[in-house]
């Protein structure tokens, strides 16, 4: 059974440093058309160079989440996150004791969701606990951590990442007394890692950005630290800031929040008094709706590629279940579970045209959606670019008149990655938004309709030079629109005169 300083040892700080740089920069929320790998390359011809060291604000965009409530996530200064991730690598090694310290008297990885190697892939981190579930001791071993116990205690902290404070970084690398002692000492290497922490977000000290992939180290020394005040006395286990533990009793369930409460409070952190629960064992293994779905039978026959064929009257059954259920228990993450697993069988021709239809509403009414139904059904079933192109059409409405720039970026990176033209004029909405993806999306959409290039592109240059005063919260949309000899002189000028771009290639 892997420990987690085994996760931790595989990576070198080459590893790390090309994960998060080059491959952690973007959210995996944002529309496909972003990468950071060609800044990377830049900075690795160049010997990884120190860029400015100053505070920088950082790109502002609105996500959905699946109860349809907007969660802010981060673009940051790329200098900045160069500078940070050098730190990091740069210190890799101590940050590695400092795991390691942490987890040592652990019988077993409590940490579910963390940095690590991911097979065939560069990027360090996917919000996916199935990478876990793949070390089969670890998983049988937590198969048993509720045996003997009557009670399950699940809890949260309050808005984990924005609560970090960048000082509770030292706090958890040499403790809080040693770190208030030495907070004026620039030659501490952990208040270098708190200077370029502060330095991605404008220097702020409240909060770690959201999005991109060196926050979800960071926190970890942090969440680890506590992990490390609560292993010697519970058997719990933790994904990101979501805690679950077994005990025998409700006054032993009681001591456990008391205890993490106390543990949090040293790192200026709060429990999340409304996701609390205290729960009765035994308890099935997944939630009410997950058993009801899983127990759908959806039929038997199969294809030569050995799908189950989902035949149209099951289908709409299923589909009704599906909406029943995600109605009953207000989960609209039901919806999502389901796209997948229909997206690994097979629809005839009229089961098809129900299930698009299907899709096609429930994505104008759920717009988190928009991250499912690329893969899970576009690719999945081969749609037609008309029937995309429709689908894609209301959700842009819906987009504009909702004001969800989310879904008017999604529907304009459809429109790109399949290649057809939207009914409305995308320019003018995505100026008003002042979104900064929304406006790129609709840059990047501009320059490949055929007669508008040379006059929608004039627009969009006037845009960008009239944000310039706030370049670092738009900095993607200015850099990506400007010639050079039109962006500021210094750093950004520098990497444009070496063509390096954050758009992939085939979206240029």
């Amino acid at each position: 059974m892997k420990a987690y300083n085994d996760y931790m040892n595989e990576l070198s700080q080459d590893d790390l440093l090309e994960g998060l740089l080059g491959f952690g920069l973007f959210a995996d929320k944002l529309p496909g058309v972003l990468s950071s790998e060609a800044f990377y390359n830049y900075c690795k011809t160049n010997g990884f160079p120190k860029f400015e060291q100053k505070g920088r604000d950082y790109i502002r965009y609105e996500t959905t989440r699946n109860t349809n409530i907007p969660r802010l996530i981060s673009i940051p200064n790329p200098f900045a996150y160069s500078n940070l991730c050098n730190c990091i690598s740069n210190n890799w090694e101590e940050l590695r004791n400092v795991f390691n310290e942490a987890s040592s008297t652990h019988s077993f990885k409590i940490s579910q969701i963390h940095i690590q190697k991911l097979k065939n892939k560069k990027q360090l981190f996917e919000m996916n606990k199935h990478y876990t579930d793949k070390d089969y001791s670890l998983s049988l071993f937590l198969d048993k951590l509720q045996i003997m116990k009557r009670v399950r205690v699940c809890a949260d902290i309050s808005n984990c990442f924005p609560s970090i404070y960048s000082h509770a970084l030292p706090w958890a690398i040499v403790g809080k007394e040693e770190a208030k002692k030495n907070k004026e000492d620039k030659s501490k290497w952990y208040n270098v890692l708190d200077f370029h922490v502060r330095n991605t977000k404008n220097e702020e000290t409240n909060g770690l950005l959201i999005g991109p992939h060196s926050s979800n180290l960071l926190s970890e020394l942090v969440l680890c630290r506590i992990d490390q005040d609560l292993a010697p006395h519970y058997n719990f286990i933790r994904n990101i800031d979501d805690f679950t533990c077994y005990v025998n009793s409700d006054d032993e369930a009681e001591r456990f929040l008391l205890d993490l409460n106390a543990s949090l409070k040293k790192y200026e952190l709060a429990l999340n008094t409304k996701k609390t629960e205290i729960i009765k064992l035994p308890v099935s293994s997944t939630s009410d709706w997950v058993g009801a779905l899983n127990s759908y039978h959806i039929g038997n026959d199969l294809t030569e590629d050995k799908k189950v064929v989902f035949k149209f009257q099951r289908l709409k059954a299923y589909l009704d279940l599906v909406i029943s259920l995600a109605k009953s228990t207000n989960n609209q993450s039901i919806y999502s579970y389901a796209i997948k697993t229909i997206s690994n069988t097979y629809l005839g021709k009229r089961a098809l045209s129900y299930y698009i239809n299907t899709i096609h509403h429930l994505v104008c009414l759920y717009p988190y959606l928009v991250h499912w139904i690329e893969e899970f059904v576009f690719d999945a079933f081969s749609i037609s670019k008309g029937t995309i192109r429709e689908i894609a059409q209301d959700v842009y409405n819906v987009g504009v008149s909702r004001r969800i720039y989310e879904s008017c970026s999604f529907a304009l990176y459809w429109a790109i990655k399949y290649g057809f033209d939207l009914s409305n004029n995308h320019i003018e909405d995505s100026f008003a938004s002042e979104d900064c993806v929304f406006m790129l999306l609709s840059y990047l959409k501009t320059t490949k309709e055929k007669g508008k290039i040379k006059e929608g592109k004039k627009k969009f240059k006037e845009k960008a030079k009239s944000l310039i005063v706030d370049m670092d919260r738009y900095w993607l949309f200015i850099y990506e629109v400007l010639p050079k000899t039109d962006l500021p002189i210094g750093e950004f000028r520098a990497i444009k005169e070496k063509k390096v771009t954050f758009v992939k290639n085939e979206f240029l």
